[in-house]
């Protein structure tokens, strides 16, 4: 028969307790890290040419994080505002509807004219966007990164 006796478990419940707080500093400073870099990495990487091209810079102004906590949990989030950043991200393939405008034209039966204006009335029309993931796929990409940054937060801690 074998015997185990451990000893002294309330001066490391003490010290366990008393690191509980450090470690959880340094876990909200790698979530901090974290989100920095993820946010970086989204504007600078995939909102500057390699998922999306920048036309007005509203998407990739608009990329943001923030860090919730409670006394059981830390949680990061980042995202958009942005009403088309989720077609982008996941894609769409379907109807949109198409307000009154007026159009200009210069050109009729392939000869140029003077300009005029015409009205065109509301319509709808079939829209195919392709999936250009540029959060997801940063996520992915950065998954080590992020993992290292949590657990560089508990090891600094520790220390």
């Amino acid at each position: 028969m074998i015997e185990i006796k451990v000893t002294g478990i309330p001066e490391v419940l003490l010290e366990l307790e008393q690191l509980t707080p450090a470690i959880r500093k340094g876990l909200q400073q790698g979530m901090g890290r974290a989100l920095l870099r993820l946010t970086r990495y989204v504007k600078q990487s995939k909102l500057t040419g390699q998922a999306l091209h920048v036309r007005t810079g509203r998407l990739r102004r608009s990329i943001h994080s923030e860090m919730q906590t409670t006394p059981i949990m830390i949680e990061g989030t980042g995202g958009t505002n942005v009403k088309y950043a989720r077609a982008h991200e996941f894609g769409f393939d379907g109807q949109v509807g198409v307000k009154a405008h007026l159009r200009t034209i210069k050109q009729a039966f392939r000869r140029a004219i003077a300009p005029i204006q015409i009205q065109v009335s509301a319509h709808s029309r079939h829209m195919h966007l392709p999936e250009r993931s540029f959060l997801r796929s940063a996520l992915k990409e950065l998954e080590q990164d992020i993992r290292n940054d949590l657990r560089g937060g508990i090891d600094d801690a520790l220390r």
